[in-house]
């Protein structure tokens, strides 16, 4: 990913290059918090950033910082509780925006120049200090300085000279939240300037016809070594609306896309517009308007860790669809992934074999692994690709209107445009809340989002709305089920009875027992799995029993498999998913997880492809609870 840099004497990013195309000029290096993935702020964005800015700092420093709703601002997206950025004005990080999902409202920081021109300037809330600023220290005297509110955030200068951002406490004292020092003061030149991002885009021009001709000659090579056929995947979003420009470049004549029946609407739109801009066919695969209810009744809603409804909703159908485009042959997907995105997405290939689809057949192709969000968006406006609405909203990504992984501010924006859609979401989530005896901020406040652990900006939110977590999570963890620490002739036992939807399906549990790929014994009503020394037991009445002395490591993996094979006899969805057919290589999956035991090698992709295995992780903790309590 190429590093941005600034022009000063224009007021334009430039990708790449130390010379300005437009002027000739030295470019300046911009600093940013890593990945460094940034992107332009659309009008509507700038405008509620402005609206922040005057509520937060006061008119004089919203208007030295950022000039007005008019100047070019760029968005780098940092960690924060939920949507959160470094806003860059005029090549410099003048201030953090964050929004408050207790609040619901968007707020502004000054932040590392924004800090430094306030002070210099003594503009807006600034606080001038005696001492040397250090991060976590708490300021109760030597302050100069009007101290807003509390609560609010303040630019603070200190002796050295360091720098730093601080919060207002409840008793009038500052934490200081950020600190840093610089070896002498510094007058930045900082001058807020109105450039359109058509001339951002004319500016670095030759930049992206670089890119465009790189991506087009490797994947026209790829395709042409592989001898797979090439289809191109698109979801809407913007990085594969780009690599699907490319692949359209390098002569691929088919996209398809999956129709999870949680769509945005507006992403339909642009599926299908791009395809009649691009002027190649487009393939559709959908596994049913309602296959996503019917997973979120047997499995519960989905969650960032407990991603169930990826495989129901998109693998199942997609494996079909490779089926039928390619029967039998190898496929090339290209798609707009890109390294940025995420640490297991920057370790991937350009080229890789598909973990998903296609039994071992399909390769998957990204031609704009090393592009930046910038360079994308920058892309699609200079080919006059379309660009899914949603994003000049400020959606970060786009996928299902209630996936997990947005951000609440997304979530409740989708609330407020597709009330048709959100309130029967909103009334299965407080169903759910009802049944395992949440509160009603658990659905408010999006904890829903995580099933097994919270993050740490997850926890603070839930503090801060007068939560638990570890009781929020126990309850939603433990409901159904029933633990035991049992004495018999083999020693003490761990014993975790999960919650399941229906009783196992025994009839299937050898041939799943065999897909483990451990030994296995059956003697009635129960079926042993044994690595060496270790095992697990699984009962026909929903056990998973497993010794206590058992190595905490082995101990894990076991109940995980354990699990895994009781969920798939009792929490199947049958013969709309066979995702588990699909996944296999041997052919040996004759039926909804009814496994051939002759033909099964112990592969084990069944057992990971299977939506229900998911929840194996709810007996892991159930068995790591007993084990902890000794």
């Amino acid at each position: 990913m190429p590093r941005l840099r600034w022009c000063p004497f224009c007021g334009l990013p430039v990708l790449g290059r130390e010379q300005c195309p437009r002027c000739g000029g030295r470019t300046l290096e911009v600093k940013l918090a890593p990945p460094g993935d940034l992107r332009p702020a659309w009008p509507e964005e700038r405008e509620r950033l402005w609206r922040a800015a005057l509520e937060s700092l006061g008119r004089e420093a919203a208007r030295r910082l950022l000039g007005g709703p008019w100047a070019l601002v760029l968005l780098n997206p940092v960690q924060s509780v939920d949507a959160g950025y470094e806003v860059i004005v005029d090549g410099h990080t003048v201030a953090g925006f964050f929004y408050d999902p207790l609040e619901d409202r968007w707020l502004v920081r000054p932040d590392r120049i924004g800090v430094e021109i306030l002070a210099a300037e003594e503009t807006g809330p600034v606080l001038y200090a005696d001492t040397v600023l250090r991060p976590g220290a708490v300021l109760r005297g030597g302050l100069r300085g009007e101290k807003p509110q509390s609560g609010s955030y303040v630019a603070l200068a200190g002796r050295g000279p360091s720098y730093g951002i601080g919060r207002v406490l409840g008793d009038g004292a500052v934490r200081v939240v950020k600190a840093w020092k610089r070896w002498r003061r510094v007058e930045w030149r900082h001058r807020p300037r109105a450039r359109s991002l058509d001339e951002v885009v004319e500016a670095n021009r030759g930049w992206l016809e670089e890119r465009e001709e790189e991506a087009r000659s490797w994947l026209e090579k790829v395709i042409r070594e592989t001898g797979a056929k090439p289809l191109a995947s698109v979801s809407g979003g913007k990085d594969s609306t780009v690599s699907a420009a490319i692949a359209a470049l390098a002569g691929v004549e088919d996209l398809y896309s999956v129709d999870t029946g949680m769509e945005h609407p507006e992403t339909l739109e642009t599926v299908e517009r791009l395809a009649s801009t691009l002027g190649v066919r487009l393939h559709v695969a959908s596994p049913g308007p309602r296959m996503f209810w019917r997973g979120a009744e047997l499995y519960g809603p989905p969650a960032r860790d407990y991603r169930w409804c990826t495989k129901l909703l998109k693998m199942t159908s997609l494996a079909r669809l490779l089926e039928e485009l390619a029967p039998g042959g190898r496929v090339l997907t290209v798609t707009g992934q890109r390294g940025a995105e995420s640490t297991q997405r920057a370790l991937s290939p350009r080229l890789a074999g598909s973990g998903t689809a296609g039994r071992g057949r399909s390769l998957v192709a990204a031609p704009i692994q090393e592009w930046s969000s910038l360079e994308v968006f920058l892309y699609i406006r200079l080919r006059g690709l379309p660009l899914n609405p949603l994003y000049r909203l400020g959606f970060d990504r786009i996928g299902c209107w209630m996936c997990p992984a947005s951000h609440l501010c997304e979530l409740r924006e989708t609330a407020r445009r597709h009330p048709e859609l959100w309130e029967e979401w909103e009334r299965l989530l407080r169903r759910y809340a009802r049944r395992h005896e949440l509160p009603r901020s658990w659905v408010k406040l999006g904890l829903w989002r995580w099933r097994w652990s919270l993050p740490a900006e997850a926890r603070r939110l839930a503090n801060r709305a007068g939560l638990d977590p570890d009781v929020t999570l126990g309850r939603l963890n433990t409901y159904g089920a029933m633990t035991a620490r049992e004495y018999s002739r083999e020693g003490e036992l761990l014993v975790a009875s999960p919650s399941l939807p229906s009783e196992p399906d025994w009839d299937k549990m050898p041939g799943l027992a065999k897909a483990t790929g451990l030994a296995y014994s059956v003697e009635d009503d129960n079926i042993t799995l044994r690595d060496g020394r270790v095992w697990a037991r699984v009962t026909r009445s929903g056990r998973v029993e497993i010794p206590a002395a058992t190595p905490p490591k082995e101990r894990r993996r076991l109940a995980k498999l354990a699990a895994s094979i009781l969920l798939m006899a009792s929490a199947c969805i049958g013969e709309q998913c066979m995702l588990c057919a699909s996944s296999c290589p041997e052919d040996a999956v004759k039926g909804p997880a009814v496994i051939d035991a002759d033909k099964c090698t112990g592969c084990r992709a069944c057992i990971n492809a299977c939506p229900a295995t998911n929840k194996a992780e709810q007996v892991v903790q159930l068995i790591e609870g007993l084990a902890k309590e000794n």
